[in-house]
């Protein structure tokens, strides 16, 4: 398998232009295209969050020093992965979740081994919890959540070293020509295709996140199979 490291644009059904990183651009012509360009962490527009900085589940990795103090927004997979391993690591963490429990997809009966389990590692676990706002006071950063609704709500304040936003990842579908080729988006930002993966243009395939409807590994490399086969032998 040829591989290039670049940016590339579908220019046509049959083109793709690739920047390298030389600058230089080279254009491939093609019989069958598969799209697989994932998905990006989701960032959600809590008020400070931009001017305190923040972590992803892409640039967690360039950490060279353990927070002493992690914040985890999330309770998803991802979250609560990085939540139970940064807590045996060494660090103080705190996990937020604004629905009533984490890993809110899976069984209630699941959702309550993981939690039972982030809290035996020390992960304190704060579900039904509203990230509100970021405060700097001289360099100490806190993150703003509230409990609750109406009358009864109540704020609290977390203070932390680096926070961690995970609350979910969004389809890469802009900036490599779907929008100049017309493929359609469905109502949940991920590409259209049918049965066989196909986008409106036959020769064209979608898969993993950025197809959906499901952001899971085995997911997306079971979809290119499908897709890898249908393109080079038909539409099985």
């Amino acid at each position: 398998v040829e591989v290039l490291q670049g940016h590339a644009v579908i220019t046509s059904p049959w083109h793709v232009q690739v920047t390298l990183a030389d600058g230089s651009a080279q254009t491939l012509t093609t019989r069958n295209i598969v799209i697989a360009a994932g998905a990006r962490p989701f960032v959600p527009p809590i008020a400070g969050l931009e001017q305190a900085g923040y972590l992803t589940s892409d640039t967690i990795w360039n950490l060279t020093e353990l927070p002493p103090r992690l914040v985890v927004l999330g309770g998803g997979q991802i979250g609560c992965e990085k939540a139970q391993s940064f807590a045996r690591l060494g660090s103080a963490v705190t996990q937020v979740e604004m629905a009533s429990r984490l890993m809110s997809r899976e069984d209630p009966q699941a959702s309550a081994l993981v939690q039972a389990s982030l809290k035996n590692d020390g992960v304190n676990v704060l579900v039904g919890h509203e990230a509100l706002r970021i405060e700097n006071h001289d360099g100490e950063k806190t993150l703003i959540i509230r409990q609750g609704r109406g009358h009864d709500a109540v704020e609290h304040a977390v203070a932390f070293d680096e926070i961690l936003v995970a609350v979910g990842r969004s389809p890469r579908v802009t900036g490599y020509g779907l929008e100049e080729l017309g493929i359609p988006l469905t109502g949940r930002k991920t590409v259209q295709t049918n049965a066989y993966l196909q986008t409106i243009y036959p020769n064209i395939f979608a898969v993993g996140d950025v197809a959906g409807p499901f952001q899971l590994t085995h997911t997306a490399a079971h979809q290119a199979w499908y897709a890898a086969v249908n393109a080079l032998f038909g539409q099985f």
